[in-house]
């Protein structure tokens, strides 16, 4: 049941995603896409390591497996990207509220599915903070992105 749950939020994100109007060019969201998959893969490496390496005392089901797989890979970078791509918006309210409602939507998400997300519990404010950080550093990648891409132009 949670791997149908989970592909049915994928659908949505991925439909979100195509149907939003995008500020960043192809390769923006491509690099960004990569990125934050990459980003998210070394976030959740201790934390699943039992999963990974089959712990005894640590059951996942290959249904769940997959859902985890699905959502660290497919679902936090294409909401990355949405949550990206909307904050480029001019108008600093704007971007407060995209930021405030990303934040929001990635911590909901994490709890509503916390074993199939980030695998162990930790507390709502690390989670808090982790996000933040990690918003935070995405931003900062992109906007490195575009200065060499600038760079490059010239």
């Amino acid at each position: 049941m949670i791997l149908a749950v989970t592909l049915c939020l994928t659908w949505i994100v991925v439909n979100l995603f195509v149907m939003l109007p995008k500020k960043m060019s192809w390769e923006e969201n491509l690099f960004l896409f990569l990125v934050s998959s990459i980003t998210i893969m070394f976030a959740l490496l201790i934390p699943a390591k039992r999963m990974y390496f089959d712990d005894p005392g640590y059951k996942y089901s290959l249904e769940g497996t997959m859902a985890f797989l699905t959502n660290r890979n497919i679902i936090f970078p294409i909401l990355t990207l949405l949550s990206v791509n909307l904050i480029q918006y001019r108008g600093f309210w704007k971007q407060a509220l995209v930021a405030l409602v990303s934040l929001f939507v990635f911590l909901a998400f994490c709890r509503l599915e916390e074993k199939h997300t980030i695998v162990s519990s930790i507390s709502l404010l690390q989670l808090t903070v982790f996000f933040i950080f990690y918003y935070s550093l995405m931003l900062s990648l992109l906007k490195c992105f575009r200065l060499l891409a600038e760079e490059r132009k010239v």
